[in-house]
């Protein structure tokens, strides 16, 4: 091989190390591109639609002693994709103009999933611009607007004021994306354990009230029992 040859390769391998090393350098400026300072607008808490409440929440609460507090706020909410989750139930938007106000209403039940988001979070106070339970908030709160969907950190809300403002750490957000991993892997748990929780609560309940039913027909007097019979006969025929 000529001398010339090799001052050529030699310079083709400078060239694809400072091709990488420029590579390397963009990809970091492009992570670090993320910067966040929660500006405490409600725009996370007024208009986010159902939070999700993991098992991490649940514990934490029962650390605290503060599960009682949240227990009136928790519902199971039935997902479009048919999934179940456990969240703080949101309270109903405003009557429409012309609508009358249900106390009882439920903010899911006859809702649009394109309005979901303008329900509000019932421990957020609007006045006041303030969240009643901030020491206490679930993780979803915590890492909100940053998610991580198992490969990679997903910015969910682009038009969060927080984002883009100058003074986060780099160890601010190495927590951030901590805890938005800890977001997925308990949200990832919940999601399984709520399916089988379910069937399991539903089917101890199903035999409760066959065996209460069973235990209420052997008391019955041959004549109630007659009576009941005749009740059955009749519905079947009509």
């Amino acid at each position: 091989m000529s001398e010339e040859e090799k001052n050529s390769q030699t310079s083709e391998g400078h060239d694809i190390e400072e091709e990488s090393t420029e590579k390397e350098n963009t990809e970091e400026k492009t992570k670090a591109k993320f910067t966040f300072k929660c500006t405490r607008c409600d725009n996370c808490c007024s208009a986010r639609g159902p939070i999700p409440i993991t098992l991490w929440d649940l514990e934490m609460w029962a650390r605290n002693g503060v599960v009682a507090n949240f227990m009136p706020y928790l519902s199971i909410y039935q997902k479009p994709d048919g999934g179940i989750d456990l969240i703080l139930k949101p309270l109903a938007p405003p009557p429409k103009e012309g609508e009358e106000e249900k106390t009882n209403k439920d903010p899911f039940g006859s809702i649009p999933i394109e309005e979901l988001l303008n329900v509000k979070c019932p421990l957020y106070n609007k006045d006041e611009k303030k969240c009643l339970v901030y020491d206490h908030r679930p993780l979803s709160c915590r890492t909100y607007p940053l998610e991580f969907d198992g490969k990679n950190f997903i910015v969910v809300d682009a038009d969060c004021p927080g984002i883009g403002e100058e003074g986060m750490t780099k160890d601010e957000l190495k927590e951030m994306r901590e805890t938005a991993k800890t977001m997925h892997y308990e949200l990832t748990r919940m999601r399984i354990a709520i399916p089988i929780l379910n069937q399991l609560i539903s089917q101890k309940i199903m035999m409760d009230l066959m065996r209460q039913n069973m235990e209420a027909m052997s008391k019955m007097s041959d004549e109630d029992r007659q009576k009941l019979d005749e009740i059955f006969k009749k519905g079947n025929e009509e």
